[in-house]
């Protein structure tokens, strides 16, 4: 059987993902670049705890990545009723998990902020920004799951329009509050906080409104009864060994940027305005990934295994090529870039090596992404969920300590790490994903072997 999203291929999904993406990930750009408007203060103190926000984000991310991708291998395998009980099913822990991690953040934000050594001002603004965008917690799990439904029906355009909305209320939001447009007064940090949330839940709006309306797909109570104890161990599952290696990273961010923040204020501005001006080469790696999880899990819950390694092989190729093209113009036009965020002179000055160093990171980062995504997708995410963590606190961590403050290398040998971190990964996860092991992890493959012994 062949799904709406196999129908449409590799570039039919992710052309309407593509345009998601760069909507979506140009927003913490923007938020940087209003936010550096008000003051390198405010700007280094959200940059700061981006890090904490992705933590979390990335706990319901797993929930829904893992959830998907069983509905999705539920699907390849013509089995509907299934895969809609499967996504009752997660739908659940996912909102449970929102609600959570909005009370969590609210409660220990000035905790957080402390524990990481802010300065001053910069700790002031990190409290006051976080305790407003905890609330984007409820609304990322909504957003997550309505995308993770279109997605798996191969309706990736209306995520697309969903961010477009997103997109525009973020940025009109953002200046009405920043510049105080219409007579507004301006709101500074607070404002742009809200604006961020309020801009979200507009495209959350949307998102959910084309899977009521468009998919319509039927739910029944017995159905999903049946099937969520099943749906949940198998989330579980895939979801714990998902789970290990992303948050081990956003500590690390959290690690990096405190010890950024101990090199100074500038220091912390230049990691926080360099990185975030390179998750501009995440639009291409994360769409172009998502394209490729929603038919390699397909295909490998329909058992054809050499077209999904083929489909794997195809976008990992196609996201090399687009993602070192972006870091080869984003290096190209460093000085310009900076000169957008800042009038500090010695940021300005040192922005060829924090951006050669950041372009450096990353094609081996996008190759953790699609490598990454595909093994843990297809059941076989524990080896690379321990290897991956050891590596970056065993080696990694330690390498930027040293660097930074025995060679007194400063921020360039935070940055240097990360090169070091992404290549050495990608090399584990390329050997790990062509050992094939995949074959056997994956939802079915599981399910037929216990049948197997049932019956025997």
């Amino acid at each position: 059987m062949s799904t709406a999203a196999q129908q449409k291929g590799l570039w039919g999904m992710s052309r309407p993902l593509l345009i998601e993406q760069c909507l979506q990930f140009s927003v913490p750009l923007l938020d940087t670049f209003f936010l550096s408007r008000v003051s390198d203060s405010s700007a280094a103190a959200a940059g700061a705890i981006t890090p904490i926000l992705f933590f979390c984000s990335n706990i319901l991310w797993v929930a829904v990545f893992s959830g998907a991708s069983v509905a999705s291998q539920r699907l390849g395998a013509g089995n509907t009723k299934r895969a809609n009980a499967t996504i009752a099913t997660y739908a659940i822990w996912v909102m449970v998990l929102g609600a959570i991690l909005t009370a969590a953040l609210s409660a220990i934000a000035p905790y957080i902020t402390e524990w990481m050594g802010l300065p001053g001002q910069v700790r002031v603004d990190a409290n006051t920004y976080l305790s407003i965008v905890c609330w984007l917690m409820m609304v990322l799990a909504l957003k997550g799951l309505f995308q993770s439904i279109l997605n798996i029906y191969g309706k990736p355009q209306w995520n697309m329009y969903a961010n477009t909305v997103y997109f525009i209320a973020n940025v009109l939001g953002n200046a009405i509050v920043v510049f105080g447009l219409f007579g507004v007064p301006k709101l500074g940090l607070v404002g742009v906080a809200w604006a961020s949330v309020f801009g979200s839940l507009m495209g959350v709006i949307v998102s959910g409104a084309a899977v009521y309306l468009r998919l319509k797909l039927p739910f029944s109570w017995q159905h999903m009864r049946e099937e969520f104890s099943s749906a949940t161990k198998n989330i579980l599952r895939l979801g714990i060994p998902s789970m290990i290696e992303p948050l081990s990273f956003d500590i690390n961010m959290i690690v990096l940027n405190s010890m950024a923040a101990s090199l100074g204020a500038v220091a912390l501005a230049a990691k926080i305005y360099t990185f975030n001006t390179f998750m501009l080469g995440l639009i291409i790696s994360v769409a172009l990934a998502t394209a490729t999880d929603v038919l390699l899990t397909q295909k490998v819950g329909a058992g054809r295994y050499d077209e999904a390694k083929a489909q794997v092989k195809q976008g990992l190729k196609a996201a090399l090529w687009g993602t070192g093209i972006v870091a080869f113009i984003l290096f190209a036009l460093h000085h310009p870039i900076m000169d957008i965020f800042t009038d500090n002179e010695a940021l300005i000055g040192s922005s060829m090596w924090l951006f050669l160093l950041a372009a450096l990171s990353e094609p081996p980062r996008t190759a953790n992404i699609m490598l990454g995504r595909a093994l843990r997708t297809t059941g076989d995410g524990m080896f690379i969920s321990i290897i991956g963590p050891l590596f970056t606190w065993l080696v990694a961590l330690p390498c930027a300590y040293v660097m930074a403050f025995i060679f007194n290398w400063g921020i360039y040998g935070i940055l240097a790490s990360a090169v070091m971190d992404e290549g050495c990964r990608a090399v584990f996860y390329w050997f790990r994903w062509n050992k094939d092991r995949w074959h056997h992890t994956h939802v079915h493959a599981r399910e037929q072997r216990k049948s197997a012994k049932a019956v025997s």
